[in-house]
């Protein structure tokens, strides 16, 4: 990008405010605009869900264009993003994160509501944004007046951000179809207006009680002071990781599916007819069906030939294939032999390189989004808000060790490491603050007998 070329963030600012255009006119005009983005956002899921373009694709037709049942179909759906993905998603977010802060009422404000529940609602919230690219949550106090959350598919949020980095919302528009109902919504700082999408048209219509205002509050009476919708984003151009290796995928699908077809179309043979005297071909199939026998001249006969399949040279592709798509898509392919059965710990660093590339992404985007989480949690809490900037987060990556390797380091590093060091570096310490209670309460003294003082 030039720097005369208005950043994209700034030119969506502008395009909230013109001087002649409504609040409705310029929410319709966005909701047109954002249109061509939703098959984007549905690509990658739709991949994830095992329904890549080849299950779309045209079915076999004749010589003159007509739909052939009798000519073989198959289609086959290799789904290696569904791995890579559930790959990447398990190696960042398999353990819960840490969080970590000095003020013990945070701790316990954290672990209230970051919960076994948050993990795996994490799991689903990432695995959604490796997908689409981003997913939002939207943070709400319900009917009981309990704290929640709600995970909302990034089809329906459109974004409009107050600087170029997105990470200032100016407001969220909100649309989705309930009961044949075209619902949208948007969402301010300070409120939120309710429509319905009716006759190319926004009419205002509250759908969620009765005698409310509209625009009303996010709350009972009082409004967060934010737009409460949280970005979780794959990386930092919000991009699903399915455009990494898309092509071969499909270059994969095509390639095994039609080696199958060769496969059932070699079982027949092609005839090769030399003065028959019937009328057409399906006469010749019906005499050599039936009959087992046909009509030729006197110089006449038939021949054979038979299909074969190529099925070493479309092996070979296919394990190109399959290179491509986890070398290109940062993931770690188990199936390769090049490391052995017991490999060092600085073959596995290497074997994990482009995974960690990735997942660090991902978690460079997560750690801030799970702070404007707290934010509203310490705000509904009534903690000082701005503390959740102070809230360290980190992820226990979920990568495959030499244990024994492992386990020599952490023993020959306890005379010059601190404990919590060595606990969370130790392969069989899963949860470090339990494993210094079952020390205390079984009386361990780390670096074995003779390393404490002399007794009196």
């Amino acid at each position: 990008m030039d720097p005369f070329t208005k950043p994209h963030g700034e030119v969506l600012t502008d395009s909230v405010k013109p001087s002649e255009e409504t609040q409705e006119e310029m929410i319709i005009r966005l909701i047109k605009e954002n249109a061509s983005n939703i098959e984007i956002y549905r690509t990658g899921q739709r991949y994830y869900d095992n329904h890549p373009d080849i299950i779309d694709e045209q079915k076999p037709t004749d010589h003159e264009g007509n739909f052939d049942p009798l000519k073989p179909d198959w289609r086959f759906d290799h789904n290696p993003h569904a791995n890579l993905v559930d790959q990447k998603v398990g190696y960042i977010a398999g353990e819960s994160p840490n969080y970590q802060h000095k003020d013990e009422t945070v701790m316990a404000t954290i672990e209230k509501h970051l919960d076994y529940d948050f993990d795996d609602d994490l799991n689903d919230i990432l695995t959604a944004a490796s997908n689409k690219g981003v997913e939002w949550v939207h943070p709400y106090v319900d009917e009981e007046g309990d704290f929640k959350m709600l995970e909302i598919p990034a089809e329906q949020i459109i974004p409009i951000w107050q600087d170029r980095k997105q990470r200032v919302l100016n407001a969220v528009i909100r649309h989705y179809t309930v009961r044949n109902e075209y619902r949208v919504e948007y969402w301010t700082a300070d409120d939120v207006t309710y429509y319905l999408y009716v006759d190319s048209g926004l009419e205002l219509a509250w759908y969620h009680g009765m005698n409310e205002d509209n625009p009303t509050t996010h709350l009972d009476g009082e409004s967060w002071g934010r737009v409460p919708f949280i970005p979780f984003k794959n990386n930092s151009d919000s991009t699903s990781d399915i455009w990494r290796y898309k092509t071969f995928i499909d270059a994969m699908n095509r390639r095994s599916s039609d080696t199958q077809n060769m496969f059932d179309e070699s079982t027949e043979l092609i005839y090769i007819l030399k003065g028959y005297e019937g009328t057409d071909l399906s006469e010749f199939m019906k005499n050599l069906k039936y009959y087992k026998a046909i009509n030729v001249d006197s110089e006449g006969g038939v021949e054979t030939i038979r299909v074969e399949v190529p099925v070493t040279s479309s092996n070979e592709w296919l394990d190109k294939l399959r290179g491509y798509i986890y070398d290109y898509g940062r993931g770690v392919d188990f199936n390769r032999n090049e490391l052995g059965n017991s490999p060092s710990g600085i073959a596995l660093r290497f074997l994990y390189t482009g995974l960690d590339l990735k997942a660090k992404q991902l978690a460079r985007k997560t750690i801030p989004a799970i702070k404007q989480l707290l934010w509203f949690i310490f705000e509904y809490e009534g903690i000082d808000s701005n503390l959740a900037e102070e809230v360290d987060v980190t992820f226990n990556y979920n990568r495959m060790v030499n244990e024994k390797e492992q386990s020599e380091i952490a023993s020959t590093s306890q005379s010059y490491l601190s404990e919590e060091t060595v606990l969370t570096h130790h392969p069989w310490v899963d949860d470090v603050e339990k494993e210094k209670e079952r020390k205390d309460t079984e009386g361990i003294v780390m670096g074995g007998e003779g390393d404490g003082p002399e007794p009196e």
